[in-house]
């Protein structure tokens, strides 16, 4: 399975920086997650009180040059090697220049917090991050396996 790579921009704010200004180490992680919550495109409020969850279990990130005042940084994120349960996602976050300020790795688990113990992965989440299988049908319909709207193909490719 492929999966697809979002970008989104992100507005810097004097309170992000440190005593040394640039942006403090901390705040690169309220990037991360801001980059992730906006990826499920209203989804993940969608399903806040119904479940499941995606718990970080493990957030890593090295930073790579100093992230200064400006508009700006853009943050983008691809999930891989997801599981039944869980799934990583790795992240660039880059300047206003295009150069590279960091790279991030997270780890979460789908957590059912009713039943208390980890559930699989929905398919609306495999839906809005997998890259579309497109499988030619019989017909000549075009068919996702994720879900996706069908496309008409010409009976003649």
């Amino acid at each position: 399975m492929k999966f697809k790579t979002f970008s989104i921009s992100i507005p810097l704010r004097f309170r992000d920086l440190d005593a040394y200004g640039h942006v403090n180490h901390a705040e690169f992680f309220t990037f991360l997650e801001t980059a992730r919550v906006r990826l499920m495109d209203g989804e993940f409020e969608r399903h806040m009180e119904t479940g499941p969850a995606f718990l970080v279990v493990s957030a890593t990130c090295r930073y790579r040059k100093p992230l200064t005042l400006q508009d700006s940084c853009t943050v983008s994120l691809t999930v891989r090697n997801m599981k039944r349960t869980s799934f990583e996602v790795d992240y660039t976050v880059t300047d206003t220049a295009g150069d590279v300020c960091a790279t991030a790795e997270t780890r979460h688990g789908c957590f059912d917090p009713v039943a208390q113990r980890p559930t699989r992965l929905p398919q609306w989440f495999i839906d809005i991050v997998a890259e579309p299988d497109i499988v030619a049908e019989g017909d000549g319909v075009a068919q996702s396996r994720h879900g996706a709207e069908p496309d008409r193909q010409s009976a003649e490719t």
